[in-house]
């Protein structure tokens, strides 16, 4: 299936329709009648957030990805299915109704800004019904239901996270109420709306959940049975901590997934719900083989075999608005992607398996003991099992350590001196040093329930300032 999408999105969407891609292609002398099937990627070079960066001399960058049909290009290049609808419009309903046809199909109509660095995507009409349909999708496998009353306090803004959770609740056919970041409703209001619904789903950033459930009276969280996190790869090793708010909270059978999305996909990629009894044993995120194709490279830039860990790598399948060919994402799938039938839900579509990290996370420290290399994904879930550390923050300065290593700080928020010490110790052996930082300045500078995401790990070059993100 996967294969016959990519000839058809390559050959009859992707060259026609993309100035970008086309000229990749024409520069390395590659036809799309080459691409016929996963293996002949190859022949295509990687892309990366770079690619589509704002120039001085090119403020356009960012809308590389746009797909940009004409009346030529759609004359030629479009599939006879669609032609045939064109023209049977035209007849029956007139000219206007045939450019309402390829508009929805085509006319980006809703744009998402990039996370910092890459792509501005495009949704056109017929964009937007695969996200809701596929954003459903992912409710299902974290395991949210039609009957389902819903409280998002993710932050509204051009981004996957609030609309993913939007068109997901919508094509669910959950009720929802939508209230926002910390600019709209701080936690205590938005827990005192979760009892006057009754919620029985919460989606939420990690850091906004954690103030809401250690503060919320049991009556705001007790109907609660899934808690539904936006959980990018710094969540690893902090389900265990949710269940225990959860429960402390009186919501004795709820249970926590995860949704992991890069701005790019369109769609989040979701975990089944956890088991109470091991709740750090992750099945893996499910993706979307009829949307997507994911590629897992080394360092190289090659293809590893199935099974083995390396960058996650991005290939859009049958979209509209923008597209994107073996697009490096950055995230590292620890241990690549597998087909097998999931263990927990049965589901067989492709899952990222293994644990995440991220390219930039790999670090060379110089500590106690010398010269090491560490994955900062290692050091995440000793932060997440100190329990009375309230927020942290892992600040990683490539170049700024001894003999041009790299200098990693973790800055500890509303954290209990036992707690911090304990830390202090677990850190020590990566040559990690901590830090105690004022809470209320620590909220501030995290962006915890703002209108950014939360930066629970900040990677910057060694001229940047230090201290927590601001």
């Amino acid at each position: 299936m996967q294969e016959m999408l990519l000839r058809s999105f390559v050959g009859r969407f992707l060259y026609p329709f993309s100035p970008f891609y086309r000229n990749l292609f024409d520069e390395h002398g590659i036809s799309p009648k080459q691409i016929r099937g996963l293996r002949d990627l190859e022949r295509i070079p990687l892309v990366s957030a770079k690619d589509f960066d704002s120039a001085p001399e090119d403020q356009w960058r960012p809308f590389r990805a746009l797909l940009r049909p004409d009346e030529r290009t759609l004359k030629r290049s479009a599939h006879r299915g669609l032609l045939r609808r064109v023209a049977r419009e035209k007849l029956f309903h007139g000219d206007q109704a045939a450019e309402r046809l390829l508009a929805e199909e085509f006319k980006p109509v809703h744009l998402h800004l990039p996370d910092g660095s890459g792509p501005v995507t495009g949704y056109t009409m017929r964009d937007l019904s695969a996200m809701s349909q596929g954003a459903a999708r992912s409710m299902a496998v974290a395991g949210a239901k039609r009957s389902d009353v819903m409280v998002s306090t993710l932050p509204f803004g051009p981004n996957l996270p609030f609309w993913h959770g939007y068109y997901g609740a919508l094509a669910t056919g959950m009720s929802a109420l939508h209230l926002g970041g910390g600019d709209v409703v701080r936690p205590a209001q938005a827990a005192s709306w979760m009892e006057r619904v009754s919620a029985t789903v919460m989606l939420s950033q990690p850091g906004y959940a954690e103030g809401l459930l250690r503060g919320a009276p049991p009556s705001s969280t007790s109907t609660l049975r899934l808690l539904l996190l936006w959980a990018p790869a710094e969540m690893q090793g902090a389900r265990e901590r949710y269940l225990v708010r959860l429960r402390t909270g009186g919501a004795r059978e709820a249970t926590v997934a995860t949704l992991l999305g890069i701005p790019e996909a369109r769609v989040a990629w979701a975990e089944c719900p956890i088991s109470p009894t091991n709740p750090e044993a992750s099945f893996g995120y499910h993706t979307y083989p009829d949307l997507e194709l994911l590629e897992v490279v080394d360092d190289k830039g090659e293809l590893v075999e199935e099974g083995q860990g390396g960058e996650l790598v991005y290939t859009s399948l049958d979209w509209r608005g923008s597209a994107l060919l073996r697009y490096r994402t950055g995230l590292v799938a620890r241990g690549g992607i597998t087909w097998e039938r999931c263990p927990g839900c049965r589901r067989t579509v492709p899952r990222i398996v293994g644990g995440l990290s991220r390219v930039e996370w790999r670090t060379r420290i110089v500590g106690p003991r010398g010269e090491v290399t560490v994955d900062i994904a290692d050091v995440i879930p000793i932060l997440w099992r100190a329990e009375g550390v309230a927020l942290w923050q892992l600040d990683v300065q490539k170049g700024g350590g001894e003999g041009g290593s790299d200098k990693v700080t973790a800055y500890l928020g509303g954290a209990l001196p036992a707690d911090a010490e304990d830390l202090r110790t677990n850190l020590e052996p990566y040559g990690i040093e901590t830090r105690m930082v004022d809470f209320a300045r620590f909220v501030r500078g995290m962006g915890v329930g703002l209108e950014r995401a939360e930066v629970r790990v900040r990677v910057r070059d060694a001229a940047e300032p230090g201290g927590p993100a601001v």
